[in-house]
């Protein structure tokens, strides 16, 4: 992890640590020596002000590829803050000991140094802004080949049909429940190999590759318990056509969490998990050719890479 204090270039954060603000005239002190009677044991001297710790921004990483995230926290004496980032903006949420939010890189966003700034508000109401510089690098993105019945094809590939599941998705993933709902390490939903990596193109029956896999693959026998690979509140759970049967899970702070494909669910809309809760089964409903579960991580919006919150891969 890499750590960086800026200490915000301000009269207002000088401010922040004495009574008065910078503008105003200095206060004249004198000091008298108190009265040696009973009434001086009710004489105490003013305490000093307790400074105001300076904002610290502190990076998970300050490098990512395409499917990538990165956490940004600030520390330190901040109130409230707003992170741009390619030209999104996201707001922090409290945490456990700081301000915070997850950045998320897109498939496609454009490789090359991209300016972060986080502007934050001091409890006295004086502001500043923090910057740092990301780092991102092109991912080559693999080619599946694979092969669908005419009627997959036909049932699960029609246009219309992507396109108003995708439109629910979105619905669900543009969740930004202010409050953080997760807690600790991220865990693998299941146990099984990788069958399909995030971001591959796909080639349908030999076609041109296309688009991108929105999700992990694993592979495991139908009827494998899921987990939720971390806290939150059942978000959705119901049938997809292709994903199949769905639970999405909100974490808190714009993070979601999706496992298609499953057998049957074992959580509904609106409860509330913890990391390693049973939440389903995995199966081969919707557009699957074998029984595997389907793993996506949404960060505000922004379909990234689930297995890297899990290998060590984005720095946390």
């Amino acid at each position: 992890m890499r750590r960086r204090t800026f200490l915000l270039g301000l009269a207002g954060l000088a401010a922040a640590a004495c009574s008065g603000r910078a503008s105003e005239p200095a206060v004249q002190l004198r000091v008298r020596t108190p009265d040696p009677s009973p009434a001086a044991a009710f004489y105490e001297p003013t305490p000093t002000p307790t400074p105001i710790p300076p904002p610290e921004l502190v990076l998970s990483s300050t490098e990512s590829s395409q499917a990538g995230a990165i956490l940004v926290s600030v520390t330190g004496g901040v109130v409230r803050g707003t992170l741009r980032f390619l030209e999104r903006q996201y707001a922090l949420i409290q945490g456990a000991r700081s301000l915070y939010t997850f950045v998320g890189i897109g498939i496609l966003d454009p490789p090359g140094t991209h300016p972060l700034r986080v502007e934050v508000v001091l409890p006295n109401g004086s502001t500043g802004t923090l910057e740092a510089a990301i780092a991102v690098a092109p991912t080559e993105w693999e080619v599946d080949y694979v092969e669908f019945t005419p009627d997959q094809v036909a049932t699960y590939l029609d246009p219309a049909v992507v396109r108003a599941e995708e439109a629910r998705l979105a619905e669900v993933y543009a969740a930004e429940t202010p409050r953080k709902l997760w807690d600790g390490p991220w865990l693998l939903p299941v146990d099984g190999p990788v069958t399909t990596h995030f971001g591959q193109q796909r080639s349908v029956n030999g076609g041109p590759p296309s688009g991108h896999h929105s999700g992990v693959d694993i592979g495991a026998p139908e009827g494998t318990p899921v987990v939720a690979s971390n806290g939150g509140r059942v978000a959705l759970a119901e049938p997809l056509a292709v994903r199949g049967n769905m639970v999405i899970l909100d974490h808190g702070g714009g993070v979601l969490s999706g496992y298609g494909h499953l057998s049957g669910f074992a959580v509904s809309a609106g409860q509330a998990v913890s990391a390693g809760d049973l939440i389903g089964y995995v199966g081969n409903t919707g557009l699957s050719t074998g029984a595997h579960l389907h793993w996506e991580m949404s960060v505000h919006g922004i379909l990234v890479d689930a297995l890297r919150w899990v290998d060590g891969r984005n720095g946390f």
